[in-house]
């Protein structure tokens, strides 16, 4: 087998760029944390078994288990390995750090993970924030942080850090070692995703700020930065901050104004709660009701329609050990808007493509307008460390939608992996439903303490391959 990386069949040549932005921290794990007897709440620790660092926050977790994922295969012999360091899919992660020892600790492992930190920030008047993390012995943790310099993150910083897209991928191509005149054409490279999190903790990426941040990353990327020339890019928005001690009118202008450029949206039973609490908003309800599922409430099914409402094209709703659900807008113009119907989009993918039959539309936008899937939460035989599991999961869906062509081989297939593991692209057509799948299986993997860090992880072509024979691990049962 050849030692260069391939593109798949019908694929353009050149890589995609997925970048994780938004909030990062040091973690440090107090692991099988026990209770006093007499205590209560998340803030009571009798023992700990270990303390470990990790790379923490929404642009750390995305970043890391989608460069994890995207690493050739495991089992691959070492004839199999891509001559370079790099795989068809670059993650670069977008945050803001100190000169300190967090920053540089959180730089390391974002490098051992195989993320790029081209575009990491680096505020010499600020400290990088760190975070307490216990994991109890029964799954569940608490959280104690110091937000430091993600206080001051702003929209002005973030989105000039894009325009070093370029100068990185220019300097990749003239120190590149192995030379193909065929495949090195400049700014070749294309953006697929834009992931960000958290913006109830970024005091400074919060309502219409969020919302104009997010339309120039879109315009920046889509038409401007690596000559995407009109191939749009899938913008997905994690939520995290919200609970209880929130004003949910408060919660909810964090939000509502950015909900528009936000193509797939993430959060969990307890913050939609929040965020509809106390509204007087009126819904259309034109989700499904077909479908018996008694575990989605009226409440949650309001909160979905009205999160559609104002403008966001897919919501993935997580319900712990319940799995999740994935709900499509029933507007077809909203998905129409990630379909690459440009002229100059239709030009490049017949020049460059090997097969006229390649749709560089993402897969999101072919979805069926209105469809739901109900995804399971699958079983872990042994110590659970739930920790980022909401951003794996975040990530592993984004990864999967915004895959272009129809299937998942388009994007996935392209990590170098051995033959016995590639993925085929009649193999599966991503639906909500494999999108949800996979994106389970990436959380259930993070979740593994045995296979989270990467050793012995399986890559993104591994566990597609598992949702396309249907092997999947035993769903949990509530």
């Amino acid at each position: 087998m050849s030692s260069s990386i391939q593109a798949t069949a019908d694929q353009p040549e050149g890589g995609n760029i997925i970048i994780c932005a938004g909030l990062s921290c040091l973690d440090l794990q107090l692991v099988g944390c026990t209770q006093s007897s007499t205590g209560s709440g998340h803030e009571t620790i009798e023992r700990f078994d270990e303390a470990i660092h990790c790379a923490g926050g929404s642009a750390s977790m995305s970043g890391t288990t989608l460069a994890l994922l995207l690493r050739p295969s495991s089992s691959s012999s070492s004839e199999e390995q891509p001559t370079t360091t790099t795989t068809k899919t670059k993650v670069h992660i977008l945050t803001k750090i100190g000169p300190d020892f967090a920053g540089s600790t959180l730089l390391d492992y974002y490098k051992q993970s195989g993320a790029s930190t081209d575009l990491v920030l680096t505020d010499s008047k600020s400290r990088t924030s760190m975070a307490v993390l216990p994991i109890y012995k029964n799954g569940q943790r608490g959280c104690f942080v110091n937000l430091a310099c993600n206080d001051g993150f702003t929209p002005e910083e973030l989105v000039p850090q894009l325009d070093l897209l370029s100068s990185t991928m220019v300097e990749e191509k003239s120190s590149s070692v192995v030379v193909d005149d065929t495949n090195t054409s400049e700014n070749n490279d294309k953006t697929f995703a834009f992931l960000f999190g958290y913006p109830h903790l970024l005091p400074k990426m919060q309502g219409k700020a969020l919302q104009t941040m997010l339309a120039k990353v879109r315009q920046r990327l889509s038409y401007s930065t690596n000559n995407n020339d009109g191939l749009p890019i899938l913008v997905g928005v994690d939520i995290n901050g919200i609970d209880g001690t929130n004003n949910p009118s408060e919660a909810r202008d964090v939000l509502t104004p950015a909900l528009c450029e936000i193509d797939v949206l993430h959060l969990n039973e307890d913050e939609a709660i929040v965020l509809f609490s106390g509204s007087n908003e009126e819904t259309n309800d034109d989700l499904p009701r077909n479908i018996n599922d008694d575990e989605v409430s009226p409440e949650l099914w309001a909160v979905l329609s009205w999160l559609h409402e104002q403008g966001c094209a897919v919501v993935l709703l997580s319900l712990g050990s319940k799995g999740a659900v994935v709900s499509v807008t029933p507007n077809s113009e909203r998905l129409q808007q990630l379909s690459s119907t440009t002229t100059k989009a239709a030009k490049i993918s017949s020049s460059t493509s090997t097969s006229s039959s390649y749709n560089p539309s993402m897969c999101i936008s072919q979805w069926i307008p209105g469809s739901y899937a109900r995804i399971p939460a699958y079983e872990i035989d042994g110590e659970v460390n739930a920790n980022g599991a909401g951003d794996a999961l975040f990530a592993g869906f984004c990864l999967a939608a915004s895959s272009r062509g129809g299937s998942i081989g388009q994007k996935i297939g392209s990590s170098g992996s051995s033959s016995s593991t590639s993925i085929s692209n009649e193999c599966v057509v991503v639906t909500p439903q494999v999108a949800g799948t996979f994106a389970s299986l990436v959380a259930w993997q993070r979740c593994d303490t045995r296979k989270r860090d990467g050793m012995g992880m399986m890559n993104a072509s591994e566990l597609m391959n598992i949702v396309c024979n249907g092997h999947l691990p035993k769903a949990i049962q509530n």
